[in-house]
């Protein structure tokens, strides 16, 4: 009887070029983690990021070491996770570094505001989890940090920006 599972494409053994070539397919929220205060504030795009307990409030999100915001979360012990709308795909372009700006010049785009642990949030994310650092995991290349949320900020009615398939996009058009 033929397997109805259609075979699995393969490559072996498999590296890092596969791997990211198979997760380009697998959608993922984008956000701007932050960290730090004028003028020493940090931040990165991200879609490594999602909730971990409802009690406590607690979130993830991963962070490549060589990031400038990681050495100031492990400082400040604090960082806030803004999830961005699909308005905010330039500002998303702004935080992943792709016109060459680092650190505090990022946030000359968009309204930044302190919530609690003077991590900056940005006014008119769908929402903000403003964060105190819990745990911090090494593994790899990244560095995975648990924060109990201690203040947060949602707008209702907003899209999420998705990234999938190297490129920015609306839930809807995935």
């Amino acid at each position: 009887m033929p397997s109805a599972t259609p075979p699995l494409s393969e490559t072996s053994p498999l590296d890092a070029a596969a791997f990211r070539a198979a997760m380009r397919s697998v959608p993922g929220t984008v956000s701007i983690v932050t960290t730090g205060r004028a003028p020493n504030r940090h931040g990165l795009t991200l879609t490594a990021g999602c909730s971990l307990s409802a009690a406590p409030p607690s979130v993830l999100v991963c962070v490549n070491r060589s990031a400038g915001a990681h050495d100031i979360i492990l400082s400040s012990g604090s960082f806030c996770w803004n999830i961005l709308g699909v308005e905010h795909r330039d500002l998303a372009l702004k935080f992943s570094g792709q016109d060459g700006s680092k650190g505090d010049i990022r946030f000359g785009d968009g309204l930044w505001c302190d919530l609690k642990t003077g991590a900056p949030s940005l006014v008119g994310a769908v929402c903000s989890f403003d964060c105190r650092v819990v745990n911090a995991y090494s593994d790899s290349s990244h560095t995975i940090f648990t924060g109990e949320v201690v203040a947060q900020t949602t707008r209702a009615g907003c899209e999420s920006l998705v990234y999938i398939d190297g490129c920015f996009a609306a839930p809807k058009a995935v």
